[in-house]
């Protein structure tokens, strides 16, 4: 198509779409004041309709009203109506204006004033005759007056308005509607000239749009690719957080983990800071990059090693000045396969720096030794003895090593090693030698010792007082050796002594004895003293080596083995349970599993002390073990709670292990020098009908510990018919931990007030739980679920944060009051909570006294002096305590004197049973005056009526709390209700006013 016809074709469709658009315009300007006007009209409508509405809603509350005054003479009631006749009048003044234009509305609102206009007079009326006369007048001027008459004119007054109004609604919209189909043709057919414009340009540009098309679906396959890769990415990251998880980020050595192609997984904050400190993060980065070539030309060889599934270690020199010893472990799946290997490295630049001087000084004492004849043996010892420090594995053969280098490297005639003993004497004792043919007795029985006596005169004794290395140059003459025969000497004219140092504590000294009197020169002496000093040194090393594997044997034993039975623990157990499942899923075996609780432990620890419990533990266990199989497991999983681990799943054997065990136990227990016979319940579990993991057997022996107790059996095989309610009691209680966290609890509030001033003095706090599906949860359905599950420590801790949080924000309104949270046993014995709450308090500056604390009657005395220690503390921290439920768990008088508490609750039984039950009113009058004499003050809970009120008020109560004053309410409403609350008066007091 030319270019010329083109666009005389374009612009002539255009010119034509502008014509249609122009009629289309002006068909919808149509539309839309046809529209407007209608709505005028209807809102119009609605007004008079509204306004109708409240004339009729004002009089009857006008008649009512005025009734009301008529029968009970309250003035309120003649408050209430002026302002309803105000209410009314407004709407008659906005009803005259918005029907002056019509007549026959305007001629019936006229009427419709006449008449409310003659009610006024009426109501003015019977309200003076009220005033004037008495009811009786007022009464009897209604039954005359034509109050019915005037109320039925008004509303058939209303009700022709309102069909007048309604009946020119319908006629206007009927009109617009027919105006409206008109104009609507119109713009229909402007529309359809419009796309058949727009059909003519279709053919033009549709090549145009198959380009853009185009266009549109390779960026779409774009970003689906780069989707797909954004994926794969956060599946890596994914799995390299769960790796992250399992290591512990603060162990002080470079740690990580490389998975099977050479890329970084994790690594630990040490190993991040040495080699990429400046990169964010090096997961998912090779090893080659982050190393860099040179380093990684060492480590690939051994790498390669370890996906192998060899385990390496070795030591190198990363950075100038840093030695490391590296330690490659592979990591296998379920197959034997190397998915991977860990990474532990251990900065050992300290030893390497005092290797690397002990090379150097043999390298410079090997380029003297042509110049320094007489150092060459101190040379050729020094040398010798730091080989012999570097191959030395041990102690003892270091020690050992050293004297033989001594004597056969340097060529001197005798080297012993002497250690202090601590004793009364400070003798010495002879732990190596070499070159003294009587041995290390003989050597004793010369009695040295390092006390300031004769016997200590000599080299040794002197260099361990001093500290500094001693040189004898001819010991028979010398005064020092005169303690000492020539035989006993054994021809020897010269000592040296040097201290061995180690860790800044002398431990004993290096003694080297030669024939040849004046042998050891200063030259030779400091070579030798080094020489001394680097064995103090190799001991050091070897001694602090020992200790590491000590400790990581200690280590060991702590986390796989009970410290006060010796038998496997529950992570060993669990150990044991996934060797089992694994072999037992190759040969598709079973096995059995038994969980052993002994029965009363408790009873003992407090009646015999834990002491004498732990002794029982400890023959529970050895006697579990002596009944057991040999190859059974037997581990101790928690508290009174063992476990065993029987490796085939033959019912027979089980039934006679079963009998062993129960017959083993049976036999009383001397605990204390008391015989007690012990019971315990046995649940057993079988692999693989009652679970396939550790976590689903140790659960169901559990719970076939439990279904045994139930059913008073000494052991039970776990029934899986018994325990289909708990799977929803763990879905409830996933469910609270997850509104624990996500915030769906709610704070409600049940005030209290006091009986003398009649104010509110404070508040209790309840909490309600507001579920996505049932709604508001109240706290009886499942608070004891949090106590049974542990979660009530942090549903109590979100409680008081939330009722500090809240009194914060009253507190600096001015408004704030004391607000009282209820605590359970384990709160009690919570050692965190009191600090938890000063650091609260503290951050959020709330003054003293604004939380309270309430305490069951029953928890104080579950452990007297424990609650009375726990008490004192809070209460020293200034917050006011209260004991709850008072009357139902039978403290004696003596803790309650003691107990540091301001308030008892009264129990609201004895309270809501005080108008019908003279028991439970001598109890409460009873409780009232004992409290008062302990010099407390008292809360009556359950107060319902105005005659518990006045029972109360009489007795002298202090404080009231019930439903006669409030319903618990959301905390968002209780300054509203505050605001509006009126202390209830007595009976008596009303009935003398």
């Amino acid at each position: 198509m030319p270019p010329s016809s083109f666009q005389s074709k374009v612009l002539g469709a255009f010119a034509a779409a502008l014509l249609v658009v122009a009629a289309l315009c002006i068909t919808t300007w149509k539309l839309a004041n046809d529209a407007s006007e209608a709505a005028s009209w209807v809102a119009h409508t609605h007004e008079v309709l509204g306004d109708l509405s409240r004339v009729r809603g004002n009089t009857l509350q006008i008649e009512l009203n005025t009734q009301g005054f008529r029968v009970s003479g309250d003035s309120r009631h003649l408050d209430e109506r002026e302002l309803a006749m105000g209410s009314r009048e407004t709407a008659m003044q906005h009803l005259q204006q918005l029907v002056a234009d019509h007549p026959d509305q305007l001629r019936r609102w006229l009427q419709l004033r006449e008449v409310i206009d003659q009610r006024i007079a009426l109501s003015r009326q019977i309200e003076l005759l009220r005033k004037t006369q008495g009811m009786a007048a007022a009464t009897d001027f209604v039954n005359k007056a034509p109050l019915k008459e005037t109320r039925e004119r008004v509303r058939t007054l209303l009700r022709e308005m309102e069909a007048e109004e309604r009946r020119l609604l319908d006629e206007r919209s009927a009109a617009q509607r027919r105006a409206h189909q008109v104009w609507m043709w119109v713009g229909a057919l402007a529309a359809g000239s419009l796309l058949a414009l727009l059909a003519v340009n279709y053919g033009v540009i549709r090549r145009q749009l198959r380009e853009a098309a185009t266009s549109r679906r390779i960026i779409n396959e774009q970003n689906q690719d780069l989707e797909r890769r954004v994926l794969e990415r956060t599946a890596e990251l994914r799995e390299s957080k769960d790796h992250l998880r399992s290591i512990i980020a603060n162990v002080p050595a470079l740690i990580a983990y490389v998975n099977a192609d050479q890329r970084y997984v994790y690594v630990n904050q040490q190993y991040h800071d040495r080699f990429a400190p400046h990169r964010e993060s090096i997961a998912g980065c090779s090893v080659l990059e982050i190393l860099g070539e040179e380093r990684y030309a060492i480590a690939e060889p051994l790498i390669t090693k370890v996906l192998q599934g060899q385990h390496q270690s070795y030591d190198w020199q990363p950075f100038p000045d840093v030695w490391q010893v590296i330690n490659y472990v592979p990591k296998f799946d379920a197959g034997h396969r190397v998915q991977g290997y860990y990474v532990m490295g251990v900065d050992i630049t300290e030893r390497k720096h005092a290797e690397e001087r002990i090379r150097s000084l043999n390298a410079e004492l090997g380029q003297r030794v042509h110049d320094l004849e007489h150092v060459s043996r101190g040379l050729r010892t020094l040398s010798a003895g730091n080989r012999t420090m570097l191959r030395s594995a041990d102690e003892t053969t270091l020690l050992q090593g050293m004297c033989e280098a001594i004597v056969g490297a340097g060529g001197y005639d005798v080297a012993v090693v002497w250690y202090c003993n601590n004793d009364a004497d400070k003798t010495l004792r002879a732990v190596a030698e070499h070159g003294y043919a009587e041995g290390l007795e003989a050597l004793d029985r010369l009695n040295i010792s390092w006390a300031d006596t004769p016997h200590g005169q000599g080299a040794v004794g002197t260099a361990i007082r001093t500290g500094v290395s001693t040189a004898i140059r001819d010991m028979g003459s010398d005064p020092r050796y005169a303690p000492w025969t020539s035989a006993q000497l054994q021809a020897r004219a010269s000592a040296l002594a040097c201290p061995l140092r180690v860790h800044g504590e002398i431990i004993g000294a290096l003694a080297i004895y030669d024939t040849e009197p004046g042998t050891f020169e200063q030259d030779e002496l400091t070579l030798l003293t080094e020489s001394a000093d680097d064995l103090a040194f190799g001991i050091a090393t070897l001694r602090a080596r020992a200790e590491q594997e000590e400790n990581q044997r200690a280590i060991t034993r702590l986390t796989h083995f009970d410290p006060l039975t010796g038998l496997p623990n529950e992570v060993r157990f669990s150990e044991h349970l996934d060797a089992a499942i694994e072999s037992a899923g190759k040969g598709r075996s079973s096995f059995f599993a038994l969980q052993c609780n002994i029965e009363r432990l408790t009873e003992i620890n407090d009646a015999l002390g834990f002491s004498q419990g732990d002794k029982m533990l400890c023959e529970f266990g050895r006697r579990l073990r002596a009944a057991a199989p040999e190859s059974a497991v037997v581990a101790r999983l928690r508290g009174d709670e063992f476990a065993v681990l029987l490796n085939d799943g033959d019912i027979d054997r089980l039934t006679a292990t079963l009998q062993g065990l129960e017959a083993a136990l049976s036999a009383p227990f001397a605990v204390a020098d008391i015989p007690l016979d012990l019971s315990a319940t046995t649940g057993v579990v079988l692999y693989p009908e009652h679970g396939r993991t550790p976590h689903d057997l140790f659960r169901h022996m559990d719970i076939a510990v439990h279904q045994a107790q139930r059913k008073g059996l000494q052991h039970a095989i776990f029934d899986p018919t018994l325990n289909q309610s708990q799977p929803g009691q763990l879905n409830m209680a996933g469910e609270l931990r997850r509104a624990i966290v996500n915030g769906d609890l709610r704070i409600y509030l049940q005030p209290k007030v006091g009986f003398a001033s009649g104010r509110i003095c404070g508040a209790e706090a309840l909490v309600r739980w507001q579920h996505a599906e049932r709604g508001l949860i109240p706290p009886g359905e499942f608070i004891t679920l949090a106590e049974n599950t542990g979660l009530i420590k942090p549903l109590t801790e979100w409680v008081i944060d939330a009722v500090l949080r809240l009194n914060h924000q009253w507190q600096e309104q001015g408004r704030a009051l004391p607000i009282a949270v209820n605590l359970s046993a384990r709160n009690l014995r919570d050692e965190e909570l009191l600090n938890r709450i000063r650091r609260q308090q503290h951050s959020l500056g709330l003054r003293a006294g604004l939380l309270e604390l309430e305490i069951t009657e029953s928890t104080v005395m579950e452990d007297a002096d424990f609650s009375l220690r726990a008490l004192n503390l809070l209460r020293d921290e200034g917050i006011p305590l209260y004991i709850d439920d008072f009357g139902t768990g039978y403290s004696s008088l003596s803790y309650l004197q003691k107990l540091p508490v301001e308030y008892i609750k009264i129990d609201q039984s004895f309270v809501r049973g005080m108008s019908f039950s003279k028991d439970s009113a001598v109890i409460v009058r009873s409780t009232i005056d004992l409290v008062h004499d302990l010099g407390r003050k008292t809360v009556a809970e359950g107060v319902e009526t105005q005659a518990h009120w006045d029972q109360l008020a009489a007795l002298g109560c202090d404080i009231a709390q019930g439903y006669f004053i409030a319903k618990p309410m959301p905390a968002a409403e209780f300054q509203v209700w505050a605001d509006g609350f009126r202390a209830p008066a007595s009976a008596a007091a009303a009935s003398s006013a």
